[in-house]
């Protein structure tokens, strides 16, 4: 297998920031367009450009490090009220549902509060430091779902904890960005 980090001249404990730097000052120069018929150059670049899908997309990297060593498997997180990432999954998986089958009639106050009752600061953190990257993906997922639903004065509160989980993934960040009283695509 071949070692992402090595490619790109960065160690495997830097931050996403310094991947991209990194890719961006490397694919400048040995870019085919600068170096017209110069094969080696050409397969450098192909193994930076493969490098980076890898290591700048934050699940894919996390699933590389794993498989290099460079972290390790291991027993789920626990947080501080006994919850598992996946367990704060299902609460709001349950919640969308719940939402999905109230046939219209949701109590948009009652919504917030469960929601920011449960997405504390301190849920947050644990949901980093428990660097489950998919199952934070999919908690933001479930919270931008029912966010939809919730008053236009409640979602920059919600967005700004799921901006924090988002922990700089663009994709996600992307996501969020449904949440902005701004944006058209909102009820």
């Amino acid at each position: 297998m071949k070692d992402y980090y090595k490619i790109l001249g960065v160690l495997p404990g830097c931050t996403q920031a310094e991947i991209k730097k990194a890719y961006r000052l490397l694919a400048v120069q040995y870019h085919p367009d600068k170096n017209a018929g110069d094969k080696a150059s050409e397969e450098r670049f192909k193994e930076i450009a493969e490098s980076y899908i890898i290591l700048g997309d934050a699940a894919q990297r996390h699933a590389y490090d794993c498989s290099k060593g460079y972290k390790k498997q291991h027993k789920p997180k626990v947080s501080a009220t006994g919850h598992t990432p996946t367990g704060i999954l299902l609460m709001f998986k349950k919640i969308k549902e719940k939402v999905f089958n109230a046939g219209g009639r949701i109590n948009k106050e009652m919504l917030f509060k469960l929601v920011d009752d449960i997405l504390t600061d301190d849920t947050v953190t644990f949901l980093i430091s428990a660097e489950e990257i998919l199952t934070n993906n999919l908690i933001i997922d479930e919270i931008v779902v029912c966010g939809i639903f919730m008053n236009a004065e409640h979602k920059p509160l919600i967005k700004e904890k799921l901006l924090v989980l988002a922990n700089g993934s663009a994709r996600m960040i992307n996501r969020i960005s449904i949440l902005d009283p701004k944006n058209p695509d909102t009820l």
